[in-house]
């Protein structure tokens, strides 16, 4: 379901690394016309999260109060507080993400 109420969004310094780091290893890897894929799908998947910030996925291996939306090979992980979407990380599916939160969130 759509929210009619609107949010803003801010990414965490962790997760704005997160995405150098995933365009750098992409267009060194894979060439400038995949990472322009991906760069879509990331901006396209941050867009859904801000339109639809309460449809993201809880999981056992983070915080409660965070959601998880998957995107590519990546995961996106934010919470929502007051009128703002906090993007906190955009980990590789394949990452033990316990390691990546303090246990006291």
């Amino acid at each position: 379901m759509k929210s009619d109420h609107k949010y803003a969004l801010e990414l965490s310094e962790e997760a704005f690394d997160d995405l150098i780091n995933i365009q750098n290893y992409t267009y060194s890897v894979h060439g400038e016309n995949q990472w322009k894929n991906y760069e879509g799908l990331l901006d396209k998947a941050m867009l859904q999260i801000l339109a639809n910030p309460f449809s993201g996925h809880v999981r056992n291996d983070i915080p409660k109060d965070y959601q998880t939306w998957n995107v590519g090979e990546h995961v996106m992980i934010y919470r929502v507080a007051n009128d703002t979407i906090y993007i906190v990380r955009v980990l590789h599916g394949r990452m033990d993400f316990s390691f990546q939160f303090d246990p006291t969130d």
